[in-house]
């Protein structure tokens, strides 16, 4: 635990300084999750004119609060929408974060879709995070003090607080073609 907590504390100082290393796979994931506000969330599609195809949804998203990230992507879902409706069908979800919503890319004169700006591609299955568990209260403040607006969102839609359960992790830095980050190391990402 404390090597996890050491290797936690120089995650958070490196993604104080910008992005790392293109090449270093695993740090570059963890930093575009943490760094990232919201992501594009694909689910299976529930609707009757796209059955069974993607469909695809923005969400406000943290992986903890400023100071720490855990890699593991929280969600504030309600089944009232249409990607909630589908995830309680089939929770089988994948979302992409990029640093193109940062000023990172544009600072560095690369289009959004370049390979050079870094993107996140996370896999896995969405679940609701209940409220006696021991990470409810980590996640949902983690939301709520990234996203203060969440605090009143309508208790009539439902919200619950979510998490991924990552299965895989995909990670776009460089000119090449994606690459795989081994679940092991995207949680110890190498400093």
């Amino acid at each position: 635990m404390l090597i996890f907590v050491a290797l936690s504390f120089l995650f958070v100082i490196t993604s104080s300084q910008g992005p790392p290393d293109p090449s270093n796979d695993a740090a570059v994931a963890r930093y575009v999750i943490h760094n990232s506000d919201w992501a594009s969330m694909a689910t299976i599609s529930t609707l009757n004119a796209t059955l069974n195809y993607p469909f695809v949804s923005v969400k406000s998203m943290a992986d903890g609060p400023s100071s720490n990230g855990t890699g593991v992507p929280y969600f504030y879902i309600t089944p009232r929408e249409v990607s909630g409706q589908d995830i309680q069908r089939d929770n089988r979800v994948t979302i992409m974060a990029t640093l193109a919503q940062s000023d990172y890319c544009a600072q560095q004169s690369l289009d959004p879709q370049s390979p050079r700006c870094p993107r996140a591609i996370i896999s896995g299955r969405l679940v609701e995070i209940p409220q006696n568990a021991s990470d409810y209260q980590f996640a949902r403040d983690s939301l709520f003090s990234r996203h203060p607006g969440m605090d009143s969102w309508p208790a009539a839609l439902r919200f619950y607080v979510a998490k991924l359960n990552i299965e895989q992790v995909l990670v776009w830095a460089q000119v090449g073609r994606m690459r795989n980050v081994p679940l092991s190391d995207y949680f110890n990402p190498p400093a």
